[in-house]
């Protein structure tokens, strides 16, 4: 029998667990690598494993369903990017940044559930994530970024004409001179107006008067409107990923085994 293979990077996604009352654990590799993810399952007592890949490695899903496991293919990312600074770059003024803190945590919560309720993401694709706690994750997500936890995290209240229209959750990495939009919305009745191109611009001006050296942003590939504004825009795609989802169920099965056996072992006696 072969020693036991490590999956790098594969780790258990503790905001997901909590939501979803199941072990979900994320990993991104350039392939599936079948015996490491089996070993990997089995280790953590995985309920749910989330594995992004690159959409040409699809096909090593296949060894996967040979050792008796059902890949989903949750959604399809699509990356662009863009060299930083851009000139000339125009500024709606009327679409201007306030910096938010964690004071804003709430708002951005609030804000997030209105902008993403109803969009179709990689969760939807699995029954065992009800809908009614999908939304809460993009609140959760959006707030994190104020609340701290991970360096380089900022978000900003997206306003138009002086109103609350939308919010941008970015990333930076200070070493490398990238900067990530990670989390970004325009509240539907704020939509057509112009506001996410708006926000983007100033975004891209931002980051470029701060000397970061490359922005980069990605959706699912559905999301073909804000792909327009980012092409219209200069940026680029850059490359594809594919979420699969792996039920593997084995941290709840190990729990129902567990109460079972409780339920039917009588108590030790101390006399």
């Amino acid at each position: 029998m072969s020693g036991t293979r490590e999956l790098p990077g594969f780790r258990e996604s503790p905001t997901e667990s909590a939501r979803f009352g199941l072990r979900v654990f994320r990993a991104e590799a350039s392939a599936i690598d079948a015996e490491a993810l089996v070993d990997a399952l089995a280790r953590e007592r995985v309920d749910i494993a989330i594995v992004r890949i690159p959409a040409h490695a699809l096909g090593s899903l296949q060894t996967l369903r040979v050792r008796g496991l059902v890949p989903i293919v949750a959604d399809t990312i699509v990356r662009y990017e863009t060299s930083l600074p851009i000139t000339p770059l125009v500024l709606d003024e009327s679409v201007t940044f306030r910096p938010a803190t964690v004071r804003d945590a709430e708002r951005l919560e609030t804000l997030a559930r209105e902008i993403f309720d109803g969009y179709v993401s990689h969760y939807h694709a699995n029954p065992l994530f009800p809908a009614a706690k999908i939304a809460d994750g993009y609140g959760e997500w959006a707030a994190s970024h104020v609340r701290g936890g991970r360096a380089g995290t900022i978000a900003w209240l997206v306003e138009s004409h002086g109103e609350v229209a939308g919010f941008s959750c970015c990333r930076v990495d200070e070493a490398t001179g990238l900067a990530i939009g990670v989390l970004n919305g325009v509240l539907p009745a704020f939509r057509g107006r112009g506001v996410y191109r708006g926000m983007l611009r100033r975004m891209l001006h931002d980051f470029g008067a701060r000397g970061l050296k490359r922005f980069a942003i990605a959706t699912q590939v559905q999301n073909v409107a804000v792909q327009r504004i980012w092409v219209a825009e200069g940026l680029a795609l850059t490359r594809t990923d594919n979420t699969v989802h792996i039920n593997a169920m084995l941290g709840r099965a190990q729990a129902a085994t567990s109460e079972a056996t409780r339920s039917t072992v009588p108590p030790e006696r101390f006399e």
